[in-house]
């Protein structure tokens, strides 16, 4: 079967940036291990006069130019969309697997097709909070919605996700979740003292402020320990916050700011961690999260949109309110002070991760969707026949 995976995708492993293109890394490396399939890449980025094709992890890479063109106005009717239609069809793959804003607008293609929603750009945007967000806001929930009622077939990472868009598209919804790097299943928890580790990027959307703040607190109560803040500051404003902030709270010897890491840094850190800390404003199925499940971490994490359907309250973690730094400060106090209890929740959320997050598992399942759609491209769909094909969950 030869599949065609749209999707962010970065120059090497190592240099994924964000969760889709973690995502995509682990799940093209699991699909293309499997004998019966012939996984092809395609993916847009800048700087090349053609496309450029390379193999990697046993999958074929095709890198196409991306467009000039705003990405909102691209996705929509530009020239990077259409180079992205003409390059597929001539492709000719058995089934088309899209990641990425564009595949938003792919559901026309005379191709058997299923799009994968990683996040709602208009939802992040009003979190980010940055100028003109929410007028970007407001058109990119018209793209999304727009894109989502065309869709057939869409791969919810999420309980919250389907949610999300079922009141949004006639589609038939799949629950298939995010793998993650089988590599993380094999750290070794060895903490170094009381660290607290965040990844992401520092922005309002991640809360970078709130964990800083909160953390001051639970100093200021008597607990000891470090804050190890992993992540791109891309926006320089916030990070010139979070700098005064580390500073007025006289942190500046208990406050690590790394940068950007890789995976192999990142399974160093985890495994000296005590806690993971993530207090969002939004998000979906956060990879930073399931990784540090599957890497034996009690889970801090917010009360809100995908979050609780992966952390569970007091069993492998706490879900709390991204507003409250007092109750973020005593969970983490709780944490810091109670190694027993926190490596109890460490190793029942690894359980967790080993039966919804490994690569296998996963890769499993979106084979078996690929064959499904191959053999019934036609019949699976609501609408006139939704009576006698119920929608698919794993």
């Amino acid at each position: 079967m030869k599949v065609a995976i749209f999707t962010r995708y970065p120059p090497t492993p190592k240099m994924a940036i964000g969760g889709v293109e973690s995502v995509a890394v682990v799940l093209v490396r699991a699909l293309a291990a499997m004998d019966d399939l012939d996984v092809h890449v395609v993916t847009l980025g800048g700087g090349r006069a053609g496309p450029v094709v390379e193999t990697q992890d046993g999958a074929t890479i095709h890198r196409l130019t991306r467009s000039r063109w705003p990405q909102i106005a691209d996705v929509l009717c530009g020239p990077g969309r259409r180079r992205l239609i003409d390059y597929v069809l001539a492709m000719r793959p058995d089934i088309l697997h899209s990641h990425e804003t564009h595949g938003l607008m792919l559901s026309d293609l005379h191709i058997p097709h299923v799009f994968t929603l990683h996040g709602f750009d208009t939802a992040n945007l009003r979190a980010d909070s940055t100028r003109l967000s929410a007028l970007r806001s407001c058109l990119w929930g018209m793209v999304e919605r727009r894109g989502l009622a065309r869709q057939r077939h869409i791969i919810s990472i999420s309980p919250y996700v389907r949610q999300m868009i079922e009141p949004l598209t006639h589609a038939t919804i799949y629950d298939i979740d995010n793998p993650v790097d089988e590599r993380f299943f094999g750290v070794t928890p060895a903490p170094h003292g009381r660290r607290v580790l965040c990844v992401g990027w520092l922005n309002e959307r991640k809360n970078t402020l709130g964990a800083i703040a909160a953390f001051a607190r639970a100093v200021s109560h008597g607990a000891d320990g470090t804050l190890v803040i992993a992540g791109l500051a891309n926006q320089p404003a916030y990070y010139r916050k979070v700098l005064h902030c580390i500073a007025r709270h006289n942190l500046a010897e208990r406050v690590e700011l790394l940068g950007q890491i890789d995976h192999e840094r990142l399974m160093v850190e985890l495994a000296k961690a005590s806690v993971f800390l993530l207090p969002s404003k939004q998000e979906n199925s956060p990879m930073a999260i399931a990784e540090a499940m599957a890497a034996g971490l009690p889970v801090i994490a917010s009360n809100r949109c995908g979050m609780p359907y992966m952390v569970s309250e007091n069993i492998s973690g706490f879900l709390i309110n991204p507003e409250d730094t007092g109750e973020i400060a005593d969970r983490l106090t709780r944490t810091l002070q109670d190694p027993v209890t926190a490596r109890q929740m460490g190793q029942t959320g690894r359980i967790v991760a080993e039966q919804r997050f490994s690569p296998l598992r996963v890769s499993e399942q979106t084979r078996a969707l690929y064959h499904q759609l191959i053999n019934f491209p036609n019949r699976i769909h609501k609408g006139a026949e939704a009576s006698q094909f119920k929608k698919f969950r794993w």
